[in-house]
């Protein structure tokens, strides 16, 4: 039996909802209107928001002022690229001499492909669990056809004790890409990996129906639902919830939580053979969860979880046409990697599940998923979440045995 999971708060349970921080931000401002930190802190709000061209302001205000934070200029590069705005991300860090995976971003962004490809190896090797350099750089060279180089760089950030989400990802893409196709299933796609099973029932409440219709009143009354999504958002036409612990009565949510990781730990551990992702299995974590509300057309695009180790959402509501039949309406569909159905289309199935209110779902967070639209004038309400390590990179462990992994066959430097 794999070892409990020492659980720390989850996202945003211990904060103000955003309005409420907001106005004690700008207050606080007003009053000491050089403090670098108070600029900081209102840009990380608006950033969590979506709101790219506040935080850009309000990042720009905290490098104007007294000792800023180490990383507000790249976050600020951040809402740079996000704006499309990728010649004021260069010229941030035009005088950088350190490797900046924003700088990477905005020449990847503009086609100079040789300069991303060497500030993502530069990351890289400062920062062998940087995620998004991960997936640029293996993207890149993927997609220039060198895929043996691209398993290459897999096998070498696994051997450096990496397993997160997009890494586990890319790894398979790669493994299955050189033609190791049992070591590609067994990262990518195993079945009895996605569990549907019942919520147990909440304290308080008779049953699930009646926990579900409570649940389903406070997502539908919370005030701090976020419509206008970035196109880099899985999101298609959904309204997500961050601030779940701002409704009415967060204990509602509580309970949920609680119930979540009951199931957690109860969820199925290492499988016999080349495992890795069972390998990384935190041992302290906490819970990021957010809200979605959907309604005719709207839907989730293919997506993976690259925050996360293990991912599931909750199903409060679901309207009466949700079926697996025909198209699927109100589904969630799993699937291979978008560069697998491209160059082996029939190597990974599709496999469709049907929600029931009720029932949690979960899965690997790199499984890639989406959602299938109900069609219909009716709510279809979830709660979905990721378990996130709070293990530090520094200190994970080198997991597995070397013997699953071969020395990189390159004369090109990986970092």
């Amino acid at each position: 039996m794999a070892a409990p999971i020492l659980w720390r708060a989850a996202d945003h349970e211990n904060v103000a909802n955003p309005s409420a921080m907001r106005a004690v931000l700008r207050r606080a401002i007003e009053a000491r209107p050089d403090d670098a930190v108070l600029h900081y802190r209102l840009a990380n709000l608006e950033l969590d928001q979506y709101d790219f061209a506040a935080a850009a302001h309000a990042f720009e205000a905290a490098l104007r002022g007294d000792r800023p934070p180490p990383d507000a200029r790249a976050r600020l590069a951040r809402c740079y690229n996000s704006l499309l705005e990728y010649r004021k991300t260069l010229d941030l860090f035009a005088k950088a001499d350190e490797p900046e995976y924003e700088r990477g971003a905005a020449f990847w962004a503009l086609g100079r492909l040789g300069e991303a490809e060497a500030e993502f190896r530069a990351v890289l090797r400062g920062d062998p669990g940087h995620r998004e350099a991960c997936r640029g750089l293996c993207k890149i060279v993927r997609e220039s056809g060198r895929t043996a180089e691209t398993l290459a760089i897999c096998e070498e950030l696994a051997a450096r004790g990496m397993r997160h989400a997009q890494l586990l990802y890319d790894w398979g893409i790669a493994l299955a890409l050189n033609g190791e196709r049992d070591k590609a299933r067994a990262i990518l796609t195993d079945p009895g990996r996605v569990t549907m099973q019942s919520l147990p029932v909440p304290d308080g409440f008779r049953d699930l129906a009646e926990f579900n219709q409570a649940l389903a009143k406070e997502l539908l009354s919370n005030p701090h639902r976020l419509g206008a999504l970035p196109a880099n958002q899985a999101n298609r036409g959904s309204s997500r919830i961050h601030s779940l612990f701002a409704g009415a009565d967060p204990d509602l949510v509580r309970l949920l939580m609680r119930a979540i990781k009951t199931l957690v730990a109860a969820y199925p551990g290492a499988t016999s053979g080349f495992d890795p992702w069972a390998e990384a299995r935190p041992t302290c974590a906490h819970l990021r969860t957010w809200g979605l509300l959907q309604r005719n057309a709207d839907f989730e695009e293919w997506h993976l979880h690259p925050g996360g180790w293990l991912s599931g959402v909750y199903y409060v509501r679901l309207p009466d046409a949700v079926s697996a039949e025909g198209a699927g309406p109100g589904c969630i569909e799993f699937g291979p990697p978008g560069a697998i159905v491209r160059a082996m289309p029939d190597f990974l199935p599709v496999t469709r599940f049907q929600p029931r209110e009720g029932i949690l779902l979960l899965a690997p967070s790199h499984y890639r998923h989406r959602t299938i639209p109900s069609r219909v004038d009716e709510d279809r309400i979830s709660v979905a979440f990721d378990v996130v390590s709070d293990e530090a990179r520094s200190d994970r462990p080198h997991f597995g045995a070397r013997s699953d992994l071969r020395p990189a066959k390159t004369d090109i430097p990986l970092f």
